[in-house]
């Protein structure tokens, strides 16, 4: 029977192996590059900070809105999350008026309504009143995938630039209800759920980039093909900064690109902006804004993909959800400053991540 070690600091075999590309990290968790075998998994010990500053700048893109493991993004993180997507889209309800479109942010009160349940469900010491309050939490994560579903498809098909707000909210919905199945010790029904999330969303993340690079001309297509066979449909999702060797190769450093782009990379005016840009250096900032939208999608659909096998190794290793939450080093004192800890099995977990 496997058994597994926590620790707040990075093994020497494991930071060689990612320097040497032996090992990858793929989300929360880190893998051998080749047997795709999982080493190590990831989690941090600040659950509410958004850009680690130790291993994860080192070896790939940090920006999301998940965290690391599903274990550390509890509902009061994902009523965080939704609020600020809330205040994004604030900022640009404005905008989309004036092109005389309209979304309903309604559907928000309704989605925090239902994290409230799930939050006060597992507070309670009834285990009947536990079930019967997440049931109803569930079911409202259910309606708010479909709407969110619908918002986006709507948004793409019209070129609204809140299609990745809709995005990162289903994200949510999906961790959100998991999270209710985790804590009812319902594994393997956590487990299908994020399954089922990982195949939707990843398609999702592709008709988005489909979107994106519909607005590249043939020739500029015929370039894209030639030169990035390997980031065709969901391959081009799982490979860490080339989206921006993409748009550089592309051009995208020239004004006319970025106009017709900026639908769906979610930079308000962008046009208006670029009117007034007077500088190379200023055009760079424009267009670095717009690659951190496209990050943020990759890095999300990454750590989301992982939560699965996550479970999967909870699953595995036969250890309940609640006792997975309590691990820590068993004669470490935690170092000041450290933002992660590494949970480590005694042997390689075959747990493949869907990408």
């Amino acid at each position: 029977m496997e058994t597994i070690t926590a620790t707040f600091s990075i093994p020497d075999w494991i930071n060689e192996g990612l320097k040497t590309k032996a090992y990858e990290r793929v989300g929360g968790v880190i893998r051998d590059f080749r047997t795709k075998q999982i080493v190590a998994m990831l989690r941090e010990t600040v659950p509410h900070i958004t850009q680690a500053s130790t291993i994860l700048s080192q070896f790939g893109s940090t920006a999301s809105i998940l965290n690391l493991g599903i274990s550390v993004i509890g509902f009061a993180i994902v009523i965080k999350r939704l609020g600020e997507i809330e205040q994004r889209l604030k900022l640009v309800q404005e905008d989309v008026k004036k092109l005389n479109r309209k979304f309903d942010l309604s559907v928000y009160a309704n989605f925090r309504a239902a994290l409230d349940l799930a939050r006060d469900a597992f507070t309670m010491s009834k285990p009947e009143n536990r079930v019967n309050m997440a049931n109803l939490a569930i079911n409202r994560f259910l309606e708010a995938q479909h709407t969110y579903t619908a918002y986006f498809d709507t948004s793409l098909e019209e070129d609204i630039q809140v299609a990745d707000e809709y995005l990162f909210s289903l994200f949510l919905t999906y961790v959100a209800r998991s999270s209710c199945y985790l804590e009812l010790e319902e594994i393997e029904t956590a487990r299908l759920c994020l399954q089922q999330g990982t195949e939707f969303l990843s398609s999702c993340v592709n008709k988005y980039f489909d979107k994106v690079f519909s607005y590249l001309n043939d020739e500029e297509q015929e370039k894209f093909y030639k030169n990035y066979p390997l980031l065709l449909s969901a391959s081009y999702i799982t490979v860490n900064g080339v989206i921006t060797g993409i748009f550089s190769y592309l051009g995208y450093f020239s004004k006319a690109l970025l106009i017709k782009a900026s639908p769906v990379l979610h930079v308000n005016f962008l046009e208006e902006v670029l009117l007034r840009v007077t500088s190379k250096k200023e055009e760079e900032i424009v267009l670095d804004n717009a690659l951190e939208k496209v990050e943020a999608i990759i890095e999300t659909n990454r750590r989301f993909e992982a939560y699965q096998t996550e479970v999967q190794a909870i699953s595995q290793l036969g250890i309940s959800f609640h006792d997975w939450l309590k691990l820590t080093p068993s004669k470490e004192t935690k170092p000041e400053g450290a933002e992660l800890m590494y949970i480590i099995p005694s042997q390689p977990l075959d747990l493949q991540v869907s990408s």
